[in-house]
């Protein structure tokens, strides 16, 4: 199988010999590290760009997923750092959310500017794929996750403040600024997709201040469990998932 890794961090630990390859797109040529781990052929892209410096609302979100597409990847690993917006979830657990609030504004979303298609967001993440990282994340004693969760998809660059948290978080657990548009172009392709969150701080209001060094310090430390996480997912991955991500985009079609 052929799997795509989004992330906001290189993972050193994860891929053994990359190869460098640029893939060509109509929004701009997209970085790739590409390598076999077990029976998968894997393709790492670090979402900020080659240098890794694009801040969220500069992504280039739709040269991303594009990339995945031509390179034939069927499902998307999409790991990232978020703030926790509930009190039961604390900095250094995962969260495996199942929907997600979009409440960005300025960042294209589709590919499908020019036709009317509308595709099924009931289940925007794919349910076999949240299983197995779930099933992963349990192996591991160290780990302490959660299955389901809301993702509050912001803006940024900037971080909340106290009183959008407040109104937020009568609806959302966790607040990021990455998963939308990408859940959605990945469905616009066809791809199945999943989100491995690590929390990192809690947002706005719930802690004392917020220093964006502490998300880095963090991410740093957890990062050889994340390794672990995937490996261990991409172990008991094969070729049959039993889930509608892949759907055809025709039948979204007006």
């Amino acid at each position: 199988m052929r799997i795509g890794i989004l992330c906001g961090h290189y993972m050193p630990d994860l891929l053994t010999n990359p190869e460098k390859i640029k893939v060509h797109t109509p929004y701009g040529d997209i970085h790739l590290e590409t390598a076999t781990l077990g029976n998968h052929e894997v393709f790492f892209i670090q979402r900020h760009g080659e240098q890794g410096n694009l801040p969220p609302h500069r992504i280039n979100y739709l040269g991303n997923i594009h990339a995945f597409a031509v390179s034939h990847v069927s499902c998307i690993f999409s790991i990232g750092t978020v703030g926790s917006m509930q009190k039961m979830i604390r900095p250094g657990d995962f969260v495996i959310p199942h929907d997600f609030i979009d409440t960005t504004k300025s960042r294209p979303t589709t590919f499908y500017d020019d036709s009317r298609i509308h595709v099924d967001m009931t289940e925007p993440f794919c349910s076999s794929l949240r299983t197995l990282l779930l099933k992963s994340c349990k192996k591991i004693k160290e780990i302490t996750v959660h299955e389901n969760g809301v993702y509050l998809v912001t803006e940024g660059p900037r971080l909340e403040t106290a009183a959008e948290i407040q109104l937020y978080s009568t609806a959302a657990d966790i607040v990021g600024m990455t998963v939308a548009p990408e859940v959605t172009l990945a469905r616009e392709k066809s791809m199945c997709f999943v989100s491995l969150c690590l929390v990192c701080n809690m947002a706005a209001g719930l802690q004392q201040r917020l220093p964006a060094d502490e998300i880095s310090a963090l991410y740093k430390k957890k990062q050889p469990l994340i390794s672990k996480i995937i490996h261990l997912t991409f172990q008991s991955l094969d070729e049959k998932q039993l889930c509608v991500c892949p759907s055809d985009v025709s039948q979204a079609t007006l």
